[in-house]
């Protein structure tokens, strides 16, 4: 294509020189110069357009932010230790110590009452009079009622905290969590809770303080045989005088 190009140039320029020559002659032939500019345009033409593809910019995304939901605590239906310590509200906290009676799993009869104690601290900077008490706060109340503190207990002290319970009349297992009040009826402290198995085939399981060996030590009392009475000796009668014959 581009030695024909250069042919019809050559062609041109030829004509040029030739109409150049005809010029002297006063001979022009215009016809024949329109036609090379015609033949020029139409080669042009005919070439084949080359067409430069133009790409557009690829996007980038950027990376999606992907938010993870806080986990949220799930309640177990398995009972949780007592509270230690926390809870305080103002001058007043607890902490818990052990259990007096019916430790956790304890066996009742059904609608059978009983007593729990919990031996509590006084961790607050106020003593514990008797208008403070012990309150339900959760789980199964087993018919127990607001119970006021028997005694005081002075800052940094330790009390047992009594309350009175009556265990549910369907068989299974039952927990009920309580926490202390003071005065004003305001909770501090951690909850404690007490824990049975309500079941009707085993008698009710109280709980009993291991005896130490000088308890366990029971004096026996000897007996002793009556020394036997000793006969009185029998009396011997006395001699009868025999008259001597004068």
């Amino acid at each position: 294509m581009k030695a024909k190009f250069a042919t019809l140039i050559v062609a041109f320029a030829l004509m040029l020189s030739a109409c150049g020559a005809e010029e002297r002659e006063g001979l022009v032939d215009e016809s024949a110069v329109n036609g090379v500019y015609t033949q020029v345009a139409l080669t042009l033409s005919a070439q084949p357009m080359v067409v430069t593809p133009t790409f557009a910019p690829t996007l980038t995304l950027a990376p999606t932010t992907t938010l993870i939901p806080t986990a949220l605590r799930t309640a177990t239906s398995a009972p949780v230790s007592s509270s230690s310590g926390g809870g305080a509200v103002g001058c007043d906290n607890s902490d818990y110590l052990s259990d007096v009676t019916i430790p956790d799993g304890t066996v009742i009869t059904p609608g059978s009452t009983f007593t729990k104690t919990w031996s509590l601290q006084n961790t607050g900077s106020c003593e514990w009079t008797t208008s403070y008490s012990i309150a339900f706060y959760s789980g199964d109340a087993m018919s127990g009622a607001t119970t006021t503190l028997s005694e005081a207990v002075s800052s940094g002290g330790s009390g047992s905290i009594s309350v009175e319970l009556t265990a549910p009349t369907t068989t299974g297992s039952y927990i009920g969590y309580w926490r202390l009040q003071n005065a004003s009826g305001v909770s501090f402290g951690g909850a404690v809770y007490v824990q049975i198995v309500v079941s009707g085939s085993t008698a009710t399981t109280t709980y009993t303080p291991t005896a130490t060996s000088e308890d366990e030590a029971t004096s026996t009392p000897t007996s002793t045989t009556e020394p036997s009475s000793t006969p009185e000796p029998t009396k011997t009668p006395a001699p009868t005088e025999t008259p001597t014959p004068g």
